[in-house]
């Protein structure tokens, strides 16, 4: 008589065999199979176990410096919010009817915001371009890791660079509306003057040009003369305030003209892709077109109406 597996002798009966199975599969037995197997893999599936392994290595990097570039670009939005206040200022103070104390006040605090969220992005750039060469080092210039640290030290700093370029130009065209009231006035005390004279007179600072008989003038002419010289006063602040932020525009300047090669290859990669994208769009537009000429298809339409 032949039994089956699992059916007992005595009484031909199946027996339950779960505890035996759970036996088997207990921690003891599981562990010794796992170090039966590792013994009786080679060399090359160790090392193809081990390199797959190793794709996930970055991922903490990358949160890491996903988190720190979201931060700045934060920052960035509100460097240039201020700048655009500061510019909004600017205008005012040829129309306003306010005081001119009270919008110099104003101005002069948006320049101080201005310079203290600019230094403290320029050290985080710096921090960025520092852990940049350190995945390059660690992982190579080629790896996705270090690559994306590139591209967001790139973007940022570009976008960095961009702001304080529109904050320059917004103190800029302070300094000429400063001139420009410094000439009204000149006009109004009968005096005419040219730009050049004025950044001389500015430079110099000697305006006895305005001073001259101005007992015999009456009371305008000391009024339009006051002006001229808070109006001048401005401009030393003014010129102040550049001053103090010039070493920032040098340092981004340097920093910059090292990316310019970095930037130009990525334009160029963004630039391939858009195109390889376009092509792609028209061949895909191109094969729907050539699918609905198909003769055979147009021929099965039209002698199986029922399978259209």
């Amino acid at each position: 008589m032949v039994l089956l597996p699992g059916l007992s002798r005595e009484t031909g009966e199946m027996r339950d065999r779960l505890g035996e199975l759970q036996a088997y599969v207990s921690k003891p037995a599981v562990e010794e199979f796992r170090a039966e197997e590792n013994q009786n893999l080679g060399s090359e599936d160790k090392d193809y176990f081990e390199q797959h392994a190793v794709v996930f290595e970055g991922e903490d990097v990358v949160d890491e410096i996903h988190k720190k570039a979201q931060m700045m670009r934060k920052e960035m939005l509100l460097l240039k919010l201020d700048v655009k206040r500061l510019g909004k200022q600017n205008t005012r103070f040829l129309t306003s009817v306010r005081r001119i104390s009270s919008i110099k006040r104003d101005s002069n605090a948006l320049g101080r915001d201005i310079k203290a969220r600019g230094e403290a992005i320029y050290a985080r750039l710096e921090e960025l371009g520092s852990l940049s060469k350190e995945q390059e080092e660690q992982h190579g210039s080629t790896s996705a890791v270090a690559r994306m640290v590139r591209s967001q030290y790139v973007s940022l700093t570009s976008a960095f660079h961009k702001v304080m370029s529109e904050y320059n130009e917004a103190e800029m065209a302070q300094r000429e509306n400063c001139k420009t009231r410094i000439q009204r006035q000149a006009e109004i005390m009968g005096k005419e003057v040219s730009r050049e004279q004025i950044d001389e007179m500015i430079e110099t600072g000697k305006w006895n040009v305005f001073s001259d008989n101005l007992l015999l003038e009456g009371r305008t002419a000391r009024s339009a003369l006051n002006e001229i010289e808070n109006r001048h006063k401005e401009l030393l602040e003014l010129e102040g305030r550049i001053r103090d932020i010039r070493d920032l525009f040098f340092q981004m300047a340097l920093l910059v003209e090292q990316q310019g090669s970095m930037l130009d290859n990525i334009e160029a990669n963004v630039g391939a892709t858009q195109d390889y994208v376009a092509k792609s769009n028209n061949e895909i537009k191109r094969a729907v077109r050539y699918k609905k000429n198909n003769p055979c298809k147009k021929l099965f339409c039209c002698c199986f109406p029922c399978c259209r």
